[in-house]
């Protein structure tokens, strides 16, 4: 009778614990909207040298910056204006220090994107926007080592604008590719950074522009919670 009642009282709490998963699949399936869920985390970390100033003093603090021979890319959410943006932090902690000697006083914020939750139908573009954020990732680093290469004399003028005119070109591509009105948004983002590219490749490039790109596509990945509502 004791074993009878025990698997009694077994069975009773295997019901029991599936009606309460039952309920709670309910739940979340109604607050998702009932159509999915997904977690669009990319943890790439981004390290931005940059020197603090108010939004009415950016254009000429960015100017000083650049002529100096640094990115000048206003950020408008941290009112600080790039020098550069880097992808490992000792090597923005080596130039901070280097221009700290200089008489420079600079920072570093190290960001990285936060996790992008979507709900319902947004959730089936998961995949779309992780490969948009590895392409123009990609398009960072391609922009970083250029920079580097022409500063160092390592690359020709020549090199380093086919290297530019690659990146423009599969900006547009990535662009079209991106048909949906869901990718607007981030399709304005990117153009602008497509515009910049042109009009840089039109002119004598030196290593600071290429900065400048690679650190508003570096911006721009980092707030992609603000492409992507």
């Amino acid at each position: 009778m004791i074993l009878r009642f025990r698997n009694r009282l077994l069975k009773a709490a295997v019901a029991f614990f599936l009606v309460v998963c039952v309920a709670a699949g309910i739940v979340l399936f109604v607050a998702v909207g009932g159509q999915g869920y997904a977690r669009v985390s990319f943890k790439k970390d981004y390290y931005f040298l940059v020197k603090d100033c108010e939004e009415t003093t950016s254009a000429a603090v960015s100017g000083d910056i650049y002529s100096s021979g640094g990115a000048g890319y206003f950020m408008k959410d941290d009112n600080a204006v790039a020098v550069a943006c880097y992808f490992k932090e000792s090597s923005a902690e080596s130039v901070r220090k280097n221009l700290q000697e200089k008489g420079t006083d600079t920072r570093v914020i190290a960001r990285t994107p936060d996790d992008l939750v979507l709900r319902g139908a947004k959730s089936a573009f998961k995949s779309g926007i992780e490969s948009n954020l590895e392409t123009v990732d990609h398009f960072a680093h391609v922009l970083y080592e250029t920079a580097n290469g022409l500063e160092r004399s390592e690359l020709t003028q020549k090199e380093a604008k086919a290297a530019l005119v690659g990146v423009v070109s599969s900006l547009n591509g990535l662009i079209a590719g991106n048909g949906e009105e869901f990718y607007v948004p981030w399709n304005v983002a990117l153009r602008e950074a497509e515009r910049k590219g042109s009009e840089l490749a039109k002119g004598l490039l030196f290593a600071k522009d290429l900065r400048y790109l690679q650190t508003m596509l570096c911006d721009k990945t980092v707030n992609l919670n603000n492409y992507f509502v």
